[in-house]
C-alpha cells in the first residue's frame, strides 16, 4: 500500500534532546522526504559572535550532525534491505548545513540553512512543505524576511504571499526564540503554524500524570539496552542517563550522560534516574506528526497522531488573526492528565516501532527482522451514515513477516464532534459501529483499527499500523 511522504526541512539546537530527535528521525527518512537538516539556535544555545562581544551559550558545535550521519552510513547497507526507500548518506549530507546560530533569534543574515528553506520553498513540488523547529524559528524567519524583501512592493508580491503561505507549514517546539512573535505572526499571518506547547511525557519528564502507565517500562535502562541502545553504532548514539556522553559546551547542570552529581534526582526534574534511562526527545513530536500511520493527521491536526493533537486558538499570545495551533486536551483518567495524553498515549507503539527499526541495524536479512503490518477498511474510510444506525467495517491486514496480528478497535471521540451515545461491537477484524439516534446531521465520528503484529506473543518488540474511519451523519 502505497504510502504518502510529507516534505520536511528539520531544524535544530544542538540540546541533547535535539540529537536523539536527529537520530530517531533518521530511522524514518525512508518514510518522510528529507530535504534538510538545519543546525538553528535558540534561547537555550548559540554559538556567539565575537565581533559583537556575544559569548557562546551552551553551544555543541556542529561537527555531531555529520558525525551521526557517518554512524547512519555504517548502519545504510542494512536499513535498505529492509526498506530501500532510505536515502543515500550521500543525500543526507547533501542537505545537512549551518544556519543562524549567532545568538538568540538572529536573523540578519542569509544563511546555508536560511536559502535551503528559501528555495525548498519554491520548489516545483506541489506538497506542502513542513519547517521543523526543534529550536527557534530564526533560521525560518530569515528565509522568509529574505522572500519578503524579494518581493513586497513589487506586482508579484500578493502572489509570492499565497503561495508560500500555501506552501509552508511551521511546527514550533515550544517557544525557542522571539522570531515567530516579531515577525513571522505578523508579517505571514496566514502561513500556518502547530505549535507543540505541551512536550512532557516524553521529554525529561514521564510518570503517571504524564504518560499510560503501561507505557513507562520502554523508559527504562533494561528495555532501552536491549531494545535500542545495543544495535549498531547508529543506535549506540542515542542519549540516556549516565551512559558516558559529554556534551561540548553544556553546563555541568545538563551534563546527564557524565555527571554523578545529578544522581538520585538531584536535577531540575527531581525525578531519579538510573544509567541506560531515557532522557529525552523533546523535538521528535514535530517529524512523528508527519508520519504516515493511518491517523490522517496531515488531513486535519484536529485529528491527532503520533505528534499530537491541535486546535486552532484564536486567543493566541502572538498574534489573533494567525493561522495558529496548539495542543488541545483529551480526555483521561487521574492522574493522568489530558494535555499530555493527546500526544502520550501513542509512546508505546511509537517506541516499539523505534526499537524495531533500530533492530534493522544488525540484520542483513529481511527475514530475520520486524516490519510493520498493513491495514485498509474494506468499505473505505469516509462514509455517510444515518443517526441510529448500524455500521459494518471491515480491516483487510496483512503483515510481510506472516506475523499473527491483533485487532482494536476504538472510537477517538476527542477528534470527533458527536455529542450522542456511539456503541463499538468488535470481532478481530470487524467491527459494527451503532450511532445514536440523537446524533445530528454534519456530526462526525472517529473510529480507528489498531493491528498490532505481535498477537501470539513471539515479538521482544511490536509494529503497528491504524486506519482511520470517519463517519459523518447524514
Amino acid at each position: 500500500m502505497e504510502k504518502f511522504k510529507a516534505r520536511a526541512i528539520f531544524t535544530n539546537d544542538a540540546e541533547c534532546d535535539d540529537m536523539n530527535s536527529f537520530l530517531h528521525l533518521l530511522f524514518y527518512a525512508n518514510d518522510i522526504d528529507i530535504e534538510g537538516l538545519v543546525l538553528s539556535s535558540s534561547i537555550f544555545h548559540y554559538e556567539g559572535d565575537p565581533a559583537q562581544g556575544i559569548e557562546p551559550k551552551r553551544w555543541a558545535g556542529g561537527d555531531w550532525m555529520w558525525e551521526y550521519l557517518d554512524a547512519y552510513e555504517e548502519a545504510y547497507p542494512n536499513l535498505i534491505v529492509h526498506d530501500p526507500a532510505y536515502p543515500t548518506p550521500e543525500y543526507l549530507r547533501s542537505v545537512t548545513c549551518i544556519g543562524n546560530i549567532k545568538t538568540t533569534g538572529c536573523m540578519d543574515e542569509d544563511t546555508d540553512g536560511s536559502e535551503l528553506i528559501r528555495k525548498a520553498i519554491f520548489a516545483d513540488d506541489p506538497r506542502q512543505l513542513y519547517l521543523l523547529a526543534g529550536g527557534g524559528t530564526n533560521t525560518i524567519a530569515r528565509a522568509l524576511k529574505r522572500i519578503e524583501d524579494d518581493y513586497r512592493g513589487t506586482p508579484e508580491w500578493d502572489a509570492v504571499y499565497r503561495q508560500v503561505c500555501e506552501k509552508a507549514v511551521i511546527f514550533m517546539i515550544v517557544t525557542q526564540d522571539d522570531t515567530y512573535r516579531d515577525y513571522i505572526a505578523g508579517a505571514w499571518p496566514d502561513l500556518r503554524m502547530l505549535h507543540c506547547t505541551s512536550i512532557f511525557g516524553i521529554a525529561f519528564m514521564f510518570n503517571e500524570a504524564l504518560c499510560p502507565a503501561d507505557c513507562l517500562h520502554v523508559y527504562h535502562a533494561d528495555w532501552m539496552k536491549k531494545n535500542i541502545l545495543d544495535k549498531g553504532p547508529l543506535p549506540a548514539k542515542y542519549h540516556t542517563w549516565f551512559d558516558g556522553h559529554v556534551y561540548p559546551g553544556e553546563e555541568p547542570r545538563s551534563q546527564f550522560g557524565s555527571n554523578p552529581e545529578l544522581a538520585g534526582g538531584n536535577w531540575w526534574g527531581k525525578e531519579a534516574r538510573e544509567q541506560y534511562d531515557f532522557i529525552s526527545e523533546g523535538d521528535s513530536p514535530s517529524f512523528l506528526y508527519l508520519i504516515d500511520t493511518g491517523l490522517r493527521s496531515l488531513e486535519d491536526p484536529s485529528y491527532g497522531g503520533w505528534g499530537g493533537r491541535f486546535g486552532r486558538k484564536q486567543d493566541n499570545e502572538f498574534n489573533p488573526a494567525a493561522d495558529y495551533w496548539c495542543n488541545v486536551e483529551d480526555a483521561a483518567e487521574p492522574p493522568m492528565k489530558g494535555i499530555a495524553y493527546q500526544l502520550t498515549r501513542w509512546i508505546h507503539d511509537w517506541m516499539n516501532d523505534f526499537a524495531s527499526r533500530a533492530s534493522w541495524c544488525v540484520t542483513p536479512r529481511f527475514e530475520d527482522a520486524n516490519h510493520a503490518p498493513e491495514v485498509a477498511i474494506a468499505e473505505g474510510v469516509d462514509l455517510a451514515v444515518a443517526a441510529g444506525s448500524g455500521v459494518a467495517l471491515h480491516a483487510v491486514a496483512s503483515d510481510p513477516d506472516g506475523d499473527a496480528l491483533g485487532y482494536e478497535w476504538f472510537r477517538y471521540a476527542d477528534a470527533d464532534s458527536c455529542a450522542a451515545p456511539v456503541a463499538l461491537e468488535a470481532d478481530g477484524a470487524a467491527c459494527t459501529v451503532q450511532v445514536g439516534e440523537d446524533a445530528k446531521p454534519g456530526d462526525t465520528i472517529h473510529v480507528i483499527v489498531r493491528v498490532r503484529d505481535d498477537a501470539d506473543g513471539k515479538r521482544d518488540t511490536y509494529m503497528v499500523s491504524y486506519q482511520c474511519v470517519i463517519l459523518t451523519v447524514e
